[in-house]
């Protein structure tokens, strides 16, 4: 059993992964959205049985880690966490002791109250290449993302990067102002823009993200934070060459809730994935980029689905005309559901 739940991020990602058979479940939580996503997850941590066995803090933005801040800072919080992965300042750096940036909040919450933190790891990076202890009950994982160079890149900006991203104590991290509305932009010509020439996200921050390609009982999960795209090509490459060329996925977290920027027809042409993930509101960057969906629906295989946790979003390409033309499928939050969350099993 593999059961996967997209979470209200807003504009950000919360996913619950959970899996196991008869014997024992295991659940992996991945970020944890805005602080708003903390109190309409919390009913949903409550029924995991006092217990989380892995929380991915895929990297310090906002729209990533607020919500575990505030899950952090929960002293009724109903889960404990067996293991914490998360690059702070020291595993940017690879160094051992704690440096001058212990204050930001994350850091201080993991020391303060004792949580295992990459312990997986032996308390060192999650980096690609690094050596991993994972649980002995068939399942397998793989860190597809970020690298050595990605993370030590980020180390001098840290500091600045952490302020930006909402890490300094009394300032509101809600503060951002949003962009402008989502307007529908009619019917998009799929085969022009997946054709627009593909350029690599910057941002230090999104280049660090932890990106995961999770195994178990013969079905294959790739997550991915914000990622760089061009270091998941070079992850799975070698994977898709061994496989004949493509490497079968079941599901693919699109990374940074499908901005162009993140996936180009070069990682699509190494993999033949059935369902995509895209988990973002819109709000603030109006993801997902339609040039980034335009890339899934020409490149993303014969046949897909792709999964929104946001009605307004998954509305934009429920179109019969280009679902035929593309043959895929949308799965959205059902009407009587709340908006944000999705589940399904494999």
């Amino acid at each position: 059993m593999i059961r996967f739940t997209m979470m209200p991020g807003e504009d950000g990602d919360c996913l619950l992964l959970e899996y196991g058979d008869d014997t024992f479940v295991r659940r992996i939580l991945v970020d944890g959205g805005r602080s708003g996503t903390y109190p309409l997850i919390r009913p949903t941590l409550a029924g995991l049985d006092g217990l989380v066995d892995l929380l991915v803090v895929t990297h310090v933005d906002q729209d990533h880690i607020l919500g575990v801040l505030a899950l952090m800072d929960d002293p009724d919080r109903s889960v404990e966490f067996a293991d914490v992965w998360f690059n702070g300042f020291d595993q940017l750096l690879d160094s051992e002791g704690f440096g001058a940036v212990d204050g930001e909040k994350l850091t201080s919450a993991l020391l303060a109250q004792k949580v295992p933190w990459n312990d997986a790891f032996g308390g060192r990076s999650v980096e690609v290449g690094r050596e991993l202890a994972w649980f002995d009950d068939g399942s397998t994982m793989e860190v597809l993302s970020p690298d050595r160079g990605q993370l030590e890149r980020l180390a001098p900006l840290w500091s600045a990067e952490c302020a930006k991203n909402g890490l300094i104590p009394g300032r509101d991290p809600d503060e951002l102002p949003p962009v402008e509305g989502f307007e529908h932009f009619g019917a998009p010509n799929v085969e022009q823009l997946a054709a627009s020439p593909f350029k690599p996200d910057t941002s230090k921050t999104n280049l660090t993200s932890i990106g995961l390609l999770f195994e178990f009982e013969d079905k294959r999960i790739v997550l991915t934070g914000d990622a760089d795209d061009r270091r998941l090509v070079a992850s799975i490459r070698p994977l898709a060459e061994a496989a004949g060329g493509r490497l079968h996925l079941d599901v693919l977290k699109v990374a940074h809730h499908g901005s162009d920027h993140n996936l180009s027809n070069e990682l699509l042409g190494l993999i033949d994935c059935d369902r995509y993930l895209i988990s973002t509101s819109g709000a603030r960057h109006d993801h997902p980029n339609e040039i980034a969906v335009a890339r899934i629906l020409q490149h993303g295989g014969d046949e897909k689905e792709i999964v929104f946790n946001y009605r307004d979003r998954a509305a934009i390409w429920d179109v019969t005309a280009l679902k035929n033309r593309f043959n895929y499928t949308v799965t959205a939050p059902e009407p009587d559901a709340e908006d944000g969350f999705v589940s399904f099993e494999l």
